[in-house]
């Protein structure tokens, strides 16, 4: 993809990560809240029940459940649980049930921990009952941090599974949107040359046709053969943009790579001679068959003869060549080579550079690359393979490097490239 359609799906992918990870913290918020809601509700009920039987059931201070203190005021005579919490008992709540019989609840808080209390008058008794709170808040705290160090692992977690899922699911729609808007671009680019100059010489060719005698046999012989030329020219250009309108459909079959190199080689051989350049083969002689897309490779070939003869200056040569896993396939040219600021972007499409033998102040026109070496790159991607510029002293050399599957895996992408996907896809997402 373009740079622009992969930050668009990398903002796409955020966003969308972004409004899950809201949602879900939204959720998780909610979530705890109850839980803490439903967790500090049944503590104070179990306190209040525990402090309504320490003082409607309990007989002596010694009696005490656990957890809670007693005073017990008996006739004017008051009692008291040993480690009773300073400042406790409260004398006017027990004054006041005894002056009024009515049961009083109250929560208080003393050196920074928090009691409830209530009193009571059992039998003649006041009994007041003490529960200290400060386990229940302690318990709520510890809860409480669980549940946001659970929820915010939870929602980071989720996010990046968000910004995974959105890019995994995206990346199919964002690329075929942007071959469509390159298609498009490239189309409408690359036709208006030829379909002009098809238009200029058919213009010509109908002057001259009806007005002058002066123009013979062989001038119409040759507008027509230049006409049916880029006619050519504009067939190819369809095929490439065809081809590289969608990568996918690759149909995999078995395919001698040295046959059709020697075929593309010799189809050059002509066209290159005009040129007073020698195209060659060399490497391996005999059949080397790969899983591959026959019109796809022969592309392949073509952009790269076409690239190396139009800037070679005497030769081109054709060589391939096999490892254990991997053909490679190098075309060299004696030609200027490229420039070092044009190697990283070579295979982009339409790049342009300044000759590389150029020195900046001759001004020379900058080089136009077209699609062939980007096609170059794509078919190469599509068979699990991929394009390089080479290094040697003088001239230009490009690697295409394919993986060696035999068989009829038609509809199938190799084991490596498989890999080599998933590993660029992890790459692609962190």
């Amino acid at each position: 993809m373009t740079g622009q359609a992969e930050g668009e799906l990398q903002r796409s992918s955020w966003r969308l990560a972004l409004q899950t990870g809201a949602l879900l913290v939204l959720l998780l918020v909610a979530i705890a809240a109850s839980v803490l809601l439903i967790v500090s509700t049944s503590q104070t009920t179990a306190a209040q029940r525990l402090l309504t039987t320490a003082t409607e059931h309990v007989d002596s201070i010694q009696d005490a459940p656990a957890g809670t203190w007693l005073a017990i005021s008996n006739q004017g005579t008051l009692t008291v649980s040993s480690g009773m919490p300073s400042g406790l008992p409260d004398l006017k709540a027990i004054a006041a049930v005894a002056a009024s019989g009515v049961a009083a609840e109250e929560d208080i808080s003393i050196a920074g921990r928090s009691y409830s209390i209530r009193t009571a008058d059992s039998g003649g008794r006041i009994v007041q009952a003490v529960f200290d709170r400060h386990e229940n808040l302690e318990e709520l705290s510890r809860l409480g941090v669980a549940l946001l160090l659970t929820c915010g692992g939870a929602v980071v977690l989720a996010s990046l599974l968000a910004v995974w899922l959105a890019r995994r699911t995206m990346r199919p729609m964002a690329e075929a949107l942007d071959r469509q808007r390159r298609f498009v671009a490239d189309a409408s680019h690359e036709l208006r040359t030829p379909l002009t100059l098809l238009s200029m010489r058919a213009q010509m060719l109908r002057r001259r046709l009806a007005s002058s005698p002066l123009h013979g046999p062989v001038n119409i012989e040759a507008d027509v053969d230049a006409m049916i030329e880029d006619s050519r020219s504009l067939t190819r250009l369809l095929e490439d943009l065809l081809i590289s309108a969608d990568s996918r459909r690759v149909e995999l079959t078995d395919v001698d790579v040295v046959g059709l190199a020697d075929d593309v080689v010799e189809s050059f051989s002509a066209s290159a001679a005009h040129r007073d350049v020698t195209v060659e083969r060399s490497g391996v002689a005999g059949p080397v068959e790969i899983a591959a897309a026959p019109t796809a490779l022969r592309r392949l070939f073509v952009a790269l003869l076409d690239n190396a003869v139009r800037f070679a200056r005497t030769n081109v040569d054709v060589g391939v060549s096999t490892d254990s896993r991997t053909l490679v396939i190098t075309v060299r040219d004696d030609g200027p080579g490229f420039a070092d600021d044009v190697k990283p972007r070579a295979f982009e499409r339409f790049a342009t550079a300044a000759p590389a033998d150029a020195a900046p102040e001759d001004g020379a026109a900058p080089r136009h690359y077209g699609l062939g070496l980007a096609l170059v790159a794509e078919v190469a991607a599509q068979h699990g393979g991929r394009a390089e510029i080479g290094t040697q002293p003088s001239g230009a050399v490009i690697m295409v490097r394919l993986p060696m599957i035999r068989g009829n895996s038609a509809n199938s992408l190799a084991a490596g490239s498989w890999f080599r996907a998933f590993v660029s896809r992890l790459r692609r997402m962190f």
